[in-house]
């Protein structure tokens, strides 16, 4: 009983420090506050091609577990009570949205831009980009290494399969799977 209470106590002293560094590393990033969980090595790419910079939003109860990245210019809002695992990697140039209670497992990319391509006299990193808000509702669970891509809207209570591209918005209460995701099928109460 007093070892989990000192553990707890440690878990919490450990996130404070880790919260207080990252605010003193990328000052004006982040807005976390104490009820959140950050994980070790945090990584923060900043992208100064445009005159935004990125901002990274954490309400309340919040865990961000380690080697997460988190690159753009852009705003990314995590709502309350929602999960990011291991080694996922956020791309934002505009606004990703994270609702509350949302579960995104391991080595998850999730991005609002893409390149452009539409000439071929002209070598792609010269065509500039194409950004459009990619929004995650409520009580949404995102399996292991699922891709989502710019435009895209994730409906609330929907399931997406481990390893799925998601390029097309998904209803909600869906369960969606492959490549490009599909529904397989929808949710409903028993």
């Amino acid at each position: 009983m007093i070892r989990k209470y000192y553990y707890k106590i440690a878990l919490k002293i450990f996130t404070y420090i880790r919260v207080l560094v990252l605010k003193i590393k990328y000052p004006f990033v982040f807005q976390i506050n104490k009820s959140n969980f950050i994980g070790k090595n945090i990584l923060v790419k900043q992208f100064f091609f445009s005159n935004k910079k990125l901002n990274i939003i954490l309400k309340k109860n919040n865990i961000i577990n380690s080697y997460v990245i988190f690159q753009g210019s852009g705003k990314i809002t995590f709502g309350e009570n929602s999960f990011c695992g291991e080694f996922s990697v956020f791309g934002c140039n505009e606004k990703i949205d994270i609702g509350k209670n949302v579960m995104i497992a391991q080595a998850v990319t999730i991005r609002d831009t893409d390149h452009n391509f539409n000439s071929i006299d002209l070598p792609m990193i010269k065509q500039g980009i194409t950004t459009s808000s990619v929004l995650i509702d409520d009580d949404v669970w995102i399996g292991h290494g699922v891709i989502i891509t710019k435009g895209v809207k994730i409906g609330k209570g929907s399931i997406i399969a481990a390893g799925a591209v998601v390029t097309k918005d998904i209803p909600a209460y869906s369960i969606a799977g492959g490549v490009p995701a599909r529904v397989i099928k929808k949710r409903e109460n028993v």
